[in-house]
C-alpha cells in the first residue's frame, strides 16, 4: 500500500496542532502552571500564616527581602506578609490589621476602603469591584495607580480570619496587567482557612 506525504512532516504537523490546541486551554492555577509569555510558571499551594491560612501562588515565589521590602513599601505602614519574584516587580501581600471584620461586613468594608484609595490617591482609577461567596466570603476591586516608573496594577482583597480584618493586594506593573488579571483573581479564589483549633 502506498503511502502518500513524508512521515516527518505529518508527525511535524501533529505536533503543530497539539499546539495549537494548548494554546486554547485557558490558563488555571488548578493544572499546577500557567503559560505567561511563553513561559510555564509553576503554582502550589502555600501557607501564609501557620496552620490557618493558605493560599495557590506562584511556586518560586519567596518572601521578599526586608532590604527590598523597605524600598517597594516606604511607609513604616507596609504590609507584614509579602511574596514576590525574585525582582520584586511582580508581588501578593497580607496585611494583619489588627481591626475586627464579620463576614456580613464585608461588601461595606470593600466600599470604603475603595473609597480611601481614591481619596488617598485621585487620579486611580477602579476598574472592578466584587463579593466572592467561596468557602471564605472575600471582597475585592482593582486598579491603577501611577507610580515613578509607571503605572501599576493593583488587586486589593479582604476577608474575615477569625473575626480579624485581613487585607491583600496583588500587584504589578500595569503593562503585565492582562497577562495577571485573571491568575490574580484565581488566586483569590484558591484562599482556604483551617479550623481554629485552639
Amino acid at each position: 500500500m502506498q503511502q502518500y506525504g513524508d512521515e516527518s512532516f505529518i508527525h511535524a504537523m501533529a505536533r503543530i496542532e497539539s499546539e495549537e490546541q494548548d494554546k486554547t486551554v485557558p490558563n488555571d492555577i488548578k493544572n499546577g502552571y500557567v503559560v505567561i509569555r511563553d513561559e510555564n510558571i509553576p503554582f502550589s499551594e502555600r501557607e501564609i500564616i501557620e496552620g490557618r491560612l493558605y493560599m495557590t501562588i506562584p511556586s518560586d515565589f519567596g518572601l521578599m527581602p526586608p532590604e527590598l521590602a523597605r524600598v517597594k513599601y516606604p511607609s513604616e505602614n507596609r504590609p507584614d506578609i509579602i511574596f514576590s519574584d525574585e525582582e520584586g516587580a511582580i508581588s501578593i501581600n497580607f496585611s494583619l490589621t489588627g481591626d475586627k471584620l464579620q463576614n456580613e461586613d464585608i461588601e461595606d468594608a470593600k466600599d470604603y476602603l475603595q473609597q480611601v484609595v481614591l481619596k488617598m490617591n485621585p487620579s486611580s482609577r477602579i476598574l472592578t469591584s466584587e463579593i466572592i461567596e467561596d468557602e471564605t466570603r472575600i471582597g475585592y476591586f482593582d486598579f491603577i495607580s501611577p507610580a515613578i516608573d509607571g503605572e501599576i496594577y493593583n488587586l486589593m482583597f479582604i476577608f474575615s480570619l477569625d473575626g480579624q480584618f485581613i487585607l491583600g493586594t496583588f500587584n504589578c506593573m500595569d503593562m503585565d496587567k492582562a497577562q495577571w488579571l485573571e491568575i490574580a483573581v484565581q488566586m483569590i479564589h484558591s484562599i482556604r482557612i483551617t479550623e481554629d483549633n485552639i
